[in-house]
């Protein structure tokens, strides 16, 4: 398998997941178990990134993160793991960026639109971690992280859920259809994207919100960007 290269009502706040400090911080306090723990996930998002799944082996990591094999092993039991553990870090980080930013915010759709932003800016960044949610189909998964991966997409995706619940929409929108379109159209964005010709990652997220929003506010009057 080679990862692509790059192009119930929620409360009104979304309840956010961290990554464990092992994972995500390198910082003074951490122990060494910890500390080489985070050295292999980076190392491994990084080979993963350049040479595909497949091509990346465990000495490969090991040899770049300045490590024997079995230390590897020590900390994760098979390479599907440290997949997860890459997936993960990067999935979680993007699941707190839109929950961080649209904490303050308490009108509906400007909600929704600094969720947007922050969906479309964390995908554009051309951190592989956070675009595998995006990019690859569930029949791609590795099948022994499969349900876990689903499972995280399906943590992020409520976000969404929660606000199109809190929006004034018409009656005959189906919510559901409402979210995937949505959804759907901003991370596509990976695909088309260029940065020397495309708007900002924001304008992008604001603009497609807009076409859509015309489409189903209560009023059909056009919606000006800001």
């Amino acid at each position: 398998m080679k990862i692509p290269p790059m192009p119930t009502k929620m409360p009104a706040k979304a309840k956010k997941r961290r990554v464990n400090k092992e994972v995500v911080s390198q910082g003074d306090g951490l122990t060494k178990g910890m500390q080489a723990r985070a050295r292999i996930i980076s190392v491994a998002e990084t080979l993963f990134n350049k040479q595909g799944f497949d091509g990346a082996s465990m000495r490969d990591i090991a040899a770049a993160a300045s490590m024997q094999p079995a230390s590897i092993y020590y900390h994760f039991s098979s390479k599907e793991e440290l997949l997860w553990a890459v997936w993960e870090k990067g999935g979680v980080e993007l699941l707190n960026r839109v929950s961080d930013v649209i904490a303050p915010v308490t009108d509906p759709w400007q909600r929704l639109e600094t969720a947007c932003v922050a969906h479309v800016s964390g995908l554009l960044d051309w951190r592989r971690a956070n675009q595998a949610l995006f990019l690859m189909p569930p029949w791609h998964y590795p099948e022994s992280i499969k349900a876990r991966v689903i499972a995280l997409r399906d943590e992020y995706e409520r976000i969404f859920i929660g606000l199109i619940d809190d929006l004034p929409l018409r009656s005959d929108i189906d919510k559901h259809y409402l979210r995937l379109t949505m959804i759907g159209a901003l991370s596509w964005a990976l695909f088309w994207f260029k940065k020397d010709k495309d708007d900002p990652p924001a304008v992008i997220a604001k603009q497609i919100l807009s076409l859509l929003r015309s489409g189903f506010a209560p009023t059909q009057k056009p919606v000006t960007i800001r």
